[in-house]
Order: C-alpha cells, then structure tokens, then sequence
C-alpha cells in the first residue's frame, strides 16, 4: 500500500502550513522561528498520535518540522522555496506512511526502506538548518552539538525502537550514544570552511556510518567484513564531498 487518504491528508496539512511560511516575510529573529515551528510541530504530534497511537512516533515528523522553517529562512529564490516545500512534504508523507504500517507490520521490508529514507532525509534537513542558523546567528557551540546531540538521539530511537519495541532501553542507551558521537561531531564541524548544505551532507554520512553499525549491533548482526566495505564508501564520499566545495578559509 502505497497510498493512504487520511496520511496524505496530514501531509497536505504540513505542506500547506510550510508553504504559507514560505509565501510570507522572513523575519530572523527567535520569535517567527518560534511562531512558525509551533502551530508544524503541533500538527506532527497529533498525526502521529492519529495514524500510530504512540506520541513516541512523532519523532521523525516532529524533526521535520523544526527544521523545515529554518532552512526556508535561509532559502532566498521563491522557485527553490517552494520546490523545498515539495520535497519536505512528500519525506512527510513517506515518513509517516512508514510509520503506519510498521505499526501493523513490523517487518515490513518495504516500510522499513521507506522509514530509512525519510529519516536520512530529515537528518539533513536537521544538520544542515540548525549549522545554518548556527552560521548566520550569534549561535554558542555548546548550543550547536546540544541540538546536534538531541536530535540525532530522538531519530535514532525511532528507528530503533519501530523495529525492536520490547528493547525500548537498549534503544535508548545505543541512540544516546549515537547522540553524543554526533554532539562532538558538531563541534569539530563548527570549524570547518563550509556552508550549511555541505555541512549537512559531510555530518549526515558521519551518521549515516555510526547508525549503520549501532543498527547492526543492536540487532546481532554485525559483520567486519560489511562494515569495513561501509566505511570505506562513506568516506569516499565524504572525501568527493571535500574536494568538490570551495574551502572558505577566513584570514
């Protein structure tokens, strides 16, 4: 099942508050990202209370919407705006498609790939909005690797815990590890001469890398062989990503 009339519904919901955000004047100051977040926000928990049943379930969607008005702000084109708008409502309803039915079918091939997909794709949106906003604002870097930390934890625990729902602890400590990897990730990028969007793309293959071997740990699956084949093609693109962006090395 690929289609589903009240998912979508929600979705359209999202997509339509996303896209008068991007119809209207962006004013950068703590308040509009306040008034913006919290009415999306608002809209991801009570889906996700809809369509599962579990608030727990609102991760993916909640992260979506915390994330989407930040990278709006930092969009200038109108074209490029609503095309994001697109995007960010079609991962909506990917996500909580998958959502729904690894809630009646927790091993549902498909479903899992599809959760995969839109949480990597909120994780970007995530790492590269919140390394923006801390570019272009007077942003501390503790705050940094403690968004960095909060959010990579809250995602990891949804793809843990969909799949593993009796090893809600274990799910717990392995996606809090995850977290603060990523915490410390966050600072060392917070150095680094490039923009949000490569930012984004270096810190979500780093994720991409520890989620894929905590994923496999914590489903006794780990093999050496496959996760040294994994690191060596993550970090090639990481080092295609190095030296395909302009360095803007301050003096």
């Amino acid at each position: 099942m690929i289609f589903h009339f009240t998912l979508l519904l929600w979705s359209l919901i999202f997509s339509a508050g996303l896209w008068f955000v991007a119809q209207g004047e962006v004013v950068l100051e703590w308040s509009w990202y306040l008034y913006t977040i919290g009415p999306l926000a608002l809209i991801s928990v009570i889906a996700a209370r809809r369509v599962t049943h579990r608030t727990v379930d609102a991760a993916i969607p909640m992260l979506l919407s915390v994330t989407a008005p930040v990278l709006l702000s930092l969009i200038d084109a109108p074209l490029e705006r609503e095309l994001f708008v697109m995007i960010a409502g079609v991962m909506y309803y990917l996500g909580l498609l998958a959502l729904y039915r690894l809630h009646y079918a927790p091993t549902d091939q498909t479903a899992q790939s599809m959760l995969s997909v839109a949480v990597m794709s909120a994780v970007f949106f995530y790492y590269a909005g919140i390394y923006g906003f801390y570019v272009n604002f007077n942003f501390p870097i503790w705050g940094l690797m403690l968004l960095f930390l909060s959010g990579t934890a809250a995602a990891s625990y949804q793809t843990f815990v969909v799949r593993g729902r009796k090893e809600r602890r274990r799910a717990l400590s392995y996606s809090l590890v995850i977290g603060i990897i990523m915490g410390e990730v966050a600072w060392a990028l917070g150095f680094w001469p490039f923009g949000y969007l490569t930012t984004g793309a270096i810190a979500l293959v780093l994720y991409a890398i520890l989620w894929d071997i905590a994923f496999d740990v914590f489903h006794r699956e780990l093999s050496i062989r496959r996760v040294a084949l994994r690191i060596l093609f993550f970090l090639g693109l990481i080092l295609l990503l190095l030296f395909s962006t302009p360095w803007n090395i301050l003096a």
